[in-house]
């Protein structure tokens, strides 16, 4: 049956294209018809304007009633007007608390001898704390409003009458405050100096009970003698910005900020006018000024009086102004001098809801001790972008550390035997971690002034690893698993045949069951009435008898065309019927009645549908991750626990694995303690330090959990590699391992003990390219290692290695005999190593063959992997493999350039012919193989003379000329080789000539008719290709 999951994504596209801009400009033109024209909200602007002009400071709560005809105040409203005068005395309290006396008299215009502590002029920045309930809630009274008139209006007329937004009705919580600079500086009409200026703040309530946060934007004013600022939200139910001089704290600073406003709210309006600002409300309550919406709660109205505090937090300590000015003026405009710490901003709250009728204040003294509450602080702008700064080296420095471990890694993992150790999904896990950061750099640069190029350049660096290396890692590994997932798909075909013939031989038996039914009854030949068998279609159609029918009667009949006289099936007895389409198909059977089945590839998920999941999984995670910053609290916490645990879990599924296949050593140990270290780093950071840039509070207990469990997965995987993969489980929990150190013992017949080189080439099966290499009798070195050979001591046996061609002796436990612990113990057994195929190698020799190939090197079965073990070079042993097992890996020579890396074996290969000054070495005898060898110890000497890279890519190619040489054999032939070759020219240039030696011994084997040796060497030609273009 076809897939269809396509289909899904043009739906959902034409459902948003019918069922989202759509609606949303419905709901548009909806609201656009149901609010006055912006002709009419700028005659009501310029009215509100002039009102503002005109009046006097009192006129809010004067004795004759309210006498301002501003939106928001009519008696009919029932706002809690009355209970503004007392606010406004709980903020002269707090203007006291922080300035003195000395403030209240410059707030009243009076000339103070006594100087006020040193303030910041320019307050852009951050600050955050704690908020409660003020104690004036108890004598304000909360307004009864009459919610349906402020119902909204839907599609079919007015909607149910909702519940105020912004309605804080918690006792406690955390509020954040972020200050910005709307106009600018205005000047004093008497001494000239900068005195009042607008100002906007984004605000950030967030109640701790509940964990509901609101979040609005207000306007107003601030006095930067006083560090004293008005500000209030703006409405279609509340003119705040038009009635803000009324809600200052004296006749002074209503005469001041009546001055700002004029001129500020007449230049605001002359620009919707001119049509430069295209905005029905300048002065939006939402936060980034979003559009309203036709279905939008009325939201409660806010009045917040901010008062600035001395920063050095008290007023005897207190900096003097001059060092405080020259701080303020060095961050705005830095010129290079040294600079002391800047001291943070250091506010006091007090916010007012005239409509919802609660008072919040912010925690601290002289009403509480500071350790519940210091009232609001934080960075000013300049030093936040500072220290992102920093942080963001910081953070690029640790990308660039992962990035380093994971090309380390891949360096270490360059054959498919070691990358099929290594699971798809803690890979992909990492990758996703590394893709989730790129695109939450990207998405803060959007909203940070100053530090686009240090985000931008840390979200480049993460995509650097997840595009250029992680995804190009991911893909190997998938490449290296492919043979698993065929053998996974031979086996549920296997499984499916089975099942098959299963259903096939109950479907017979019922059959003749029922036929022996109806032929006891005596009616063998026409079926009961009703009686029908449900079979799939496919089924009926391969289980139909071919009997020939019988003869036709009359000559007419037998003299008819085809088809009325083809042969017909014999009736069964069985009802037909007829199957639906979606049944048809299921299982094709062939001729013998057996299931078809298809590889493994072709049934299992390409590499691209992987890497579509991979990035749908990764934005799937960020959007969600943006929509769970407006969740309740609890479920919030819970969602982002959820998701730090998961990402990192990334070492599970590698134990896992390590279990599976019961294999060691999948990925460095350096990498693994790397990773963790560089992947808490974030976590580090908004967990333990105070000034993060989400102002999240420290949390060293949950970070202490996540560090614990980091390093828990870190431990159980070096356990795996020095205990065991299984040592944490039960046996039977897993799949059994074959085991490569065996106890050997002799029995009757021999059967039991393994094969050496010798025993294998005297049987004619099995047998390999590599023993038919060792009959040339002109080579020296094949008349040795053929001969049987006696045990220096008792209970011992000698065999002979298929891979250096040393002698191998090794303990076994002759017929009848105990076992001994000297010779049955781990020690004396890792020294040889046994294959399920009964052949025997040095441990050492074995381990760096299947670090390459899985396969054995006598007969070509398919090994299992290397299970728990310690490389031990036995006696004998080849000093090679000792060079391949070195931990520190080897490094790209600098001579060659990365392009030419890439492309040196993509080529069409160009056969090189040898130069004059560059023949073959001396040569034992006039045999092909060995002239093929010649060539080859040519290219191989190319190789070493390239780099260590190349020359470790050589050992591919020794695996080869194993057959014929002995180890001393082979160096001493490519050290003479390298003697012969021409001028070194560029690294390239031995790279290419390296390949066309190689291809001309290839060309040796196949014109002498050796197709089996040259289809070898072909294969040890592609393996070093391979290790080119990584």
């Amino acid at each position: 049956m076809a897939d269809r999951r396509g289909v899904l994504i043009p739906l959902l596209i034409i459902g948003w294209i019918f069922f989202g801009p759509q609606n949303a400009a419905q709901n548009a033109s909806r609201l656009e018809q149901q609010r006055p024209s912006y002709d009419e909200v700028i005659a009501d602007e310029e009215r509100s304007l002039e009102v503002l002009r005109n009046s006097s400071y009192g006129d809010l709560n004067s004795p004759y009633g309210n006498v301002l005809n501003l939106t928001g105040l009519e008696d009919d409203r029932g706002y809690a007007w009355g209970g503004l005068s007392k606010v406004r005395e709980r903020a002269k309290e707090r203007l006291r608390y922080a300035l003195g006396d000395a403030g209240i008299r410059m707030l009243e215009g009076e000339h103070s001898v006594e100087a006020i502590p040193a303030l910041y002029s320019n307050v852009t920045g951050h600050a955050h704390g704690k908020w409660t309930r003020s104690k004036l809630q108890e004598s304000i009274h909360v307004p009864q409003l009459n919610l349906s008139q402020y119902a909204s209006v839907g599609p079919f007329g007015p909607l149910p009458p909702t519940t105020f937004s912004r309605n804080i009705t918690g006792d406690e919580g955390d509020v954040r405050i972020r200050f910005y600079e709307r106009t600018p500086y205005e000047q004093d009409a008497v001494t000239g100096e900068a005195n009042i200026t607008g100002m906007s703040v984004e605000m950030a309530l967030q109640e701790s009970g509940s964990g509901d946060e609101t979040q609005l934007q207000l306007y107003g004013v601030y006095d930067m003698k006083l560090g004293q600022a008005t500000l209030s939200t703006t409405s279609d139910k509340m003119a705040g910005i038009f009635m803000l001089p009324h809600f200052a704290l004296s006749q002074h600073a209503f005469e001041s900020a009546r001055s700002l406003l004029n001129q500020s709210l007449a230049q605001t309006i002359r620009a919707q006018q001119s049509g430069w600002l295209m905005q029905r409300n300048p002065w939006p309550s939402n936060v980034e000024g979003s559009a309203p919406n036709a279905f939008d709660a009325p939201q409660c109205e806010l009045i917040v009086y901010l008062q600035q505090l001395p920063p050095s937090g008290s007023r005897t300590a207190a900096l003097s102004s001059d060092v405080l000015n020259f701080i303020e003026r060095e961050m705005r405009f830095p010129t290079g001098a040294f600079l002391p710490s800047a001291p943070e901003l250091r506010f006091s709250m007090l916010a007012f809801s005239p409509d919802c009728g609660y008072v919040l204040e912010s925690k601290g003294e002289p009403d509480y001790v500071p350790i519940d509450g210091e009232h609001l602080s934080g960075p000013k702008v300049e030093v936040l972008q500072d220290n992102g700064r920093h942080h963001l080296m910081i953070f690029a420095a640790t990308i660039g550390g992962q990035i380093v471990l994971l090309m380390r890694q891949m360096h270490e993992a360059s054959t498919p035997s070691t990358r099929g150790r290594i699971s798809f999904f803690t890979i992909a896990m990492l990758g996703l971690g590394d893709g989730y950061a790129a695109m939450a750099f990207l998405l803060i640069s959007l909203f940070v002034g100053g530090l686009q190029v240090q985000l931008e350049a840390a979200a480049f660096l993460a995509f650097t690893s997840v595009l250029f290396f992680g995804m190009r890692f991911l893909l190997e590994i998938w490449t290296a698993h492919a043979p698993e997932r065929a053998a996974r798909a031979r086996v549920e075909a296997e499984e499916e045949r089975q099942r098959q013939e299963r259903f096939e031989a109950t479907l017979a038996r019922l059959r003749a069951e029922r036929l022996e039914r109806l032929a006891a009854a005596g009616d063998a030949t026409t079926p009961a009435s009703g009686d029908t068998v449900m079979i799939p279609l496919q089924a009926e159609e391969n289980n139909v008898d071919t009997t020939p029918a019988a003869p036709l009667q009359g000559t007419e009949l037998a003299q008819l065309p085809l088809p009325v006289t083809a042969q017909r099936p014999t009736d069964t007895g069985a009802t037909p019927i007829f199957m639906p389409s979606d049944q048809e198909g299921l299982v094709g059977l062939t001729a013998t009645g057996l299931p078809t089945t298809t590889t493994g590839e072709s049934r299992g998920t390409s590499f691209g549908s992987i890497y579509t999941r991979f990035y749908l999984v990764l934005l799937a995670t960020l959007f969600t991750s943006l929509n769970a910053a407006s969740w309740p609290a609890d479920i919030r916490r819970v969602f982002f626990t959820v998701l730090a645990l998961g990402y990192l879990s990334c070492w599970v599924p590698q134990i896992i694995r390590n279990v599976q296949r019961n294999c060691r050593k999948a990925l460095t140990l350096e990498f693994i303690v790397g990773q963790s270290a560089l992947r808490l780093v974030p976590f580090v950071y908004f967990y333990a330090y105070k000034h993060n840039v989400l102002f999240a509070g420290r949390q060293l207990y949950s970070l202490a959990l996540l560090a614990l469990w980091v390093w828990v997965q870190v431990v159980v995987l070096a356990s795996q590699e020095l205990i065991g993969p299984r040592w944490f489980i039960r046996n039977d929990w897993a799949p059994p391992a074959y085991d490569y150190h065996p106890v050997l013992r002799e029995d009757e017949e021999g059967n039991t003990l393994p094969l050496g080189l010798s025993e294998a080439t005297s049987d004619s099966t099995p047998t390999s390219p590599l023993l038919e290499r060792r009959v040339s009798l002109s080579s020296p070195t094949a008349r040795r290692g053929s001969l049987a050979k006696e045990p220096k001591d008792k209970g011992k046996r000698l065999y002979d290695c298929a891979i250096c061609f040393q002698d191998l002796e090794v303990p076994v436990i002759e017929a009848g005999g105990s076992s001994d612990a000297t010779l049955t113990g781990g020690l004396a057994r890792r020294y040889y190593m046994v294959t399920p195929c009964r052949h025997i190698f040095h441990s050492a020799c074995l381990e760096g063959w299947m670090k390459y190939r899985l396969q054995c090197p006598i007969c070509r079965e398919t090994l299992p992997p290397l299970p728990l073990g310690f490389h031990l070079h036995a006696t004998g042993c080849t000093a090679f493999f000792a060079i391949a097992a070195m931990d520190a890996p080897s490094t790209f020579t600098s001579g060659i350039h990365h392009d030419q890396k890439h492309a040196l074996f993509e080529r069409t290969p160009t056969y090189i012919e040898p130069q004059t000054d560059c023949d073959p070495p001396t040569q034992p005898s006039k045999h092909a193989l060995d002239t093929a060898l010649s060539h080859l110890a040519l290219g191989v000497a190319a190789l070493h003379r390239a780099g260590p890279h190349y020359m470790r890519l050589s050992e591919h190619l020794w695996f080869f000329a194993a057959g014929s040489w002995s180890w001393e054999d082979y160096v001493g032939e490519v050290k003479r080789a390298r003697k012969l070759l021409p001028k070194r020219q560029s690294v390239a240039q031995d790279v290419v000539f390296a390949e066309a030696q190689a291809r001309m011994a290839v060309d040796v084997l196949r014109r002498d008719g050796d197709g089996r040796d040259a289809e070898d060497l072909m294969m040890a030609i592609e393996e070093v290709k391979e290790g080119c273009q990584m």
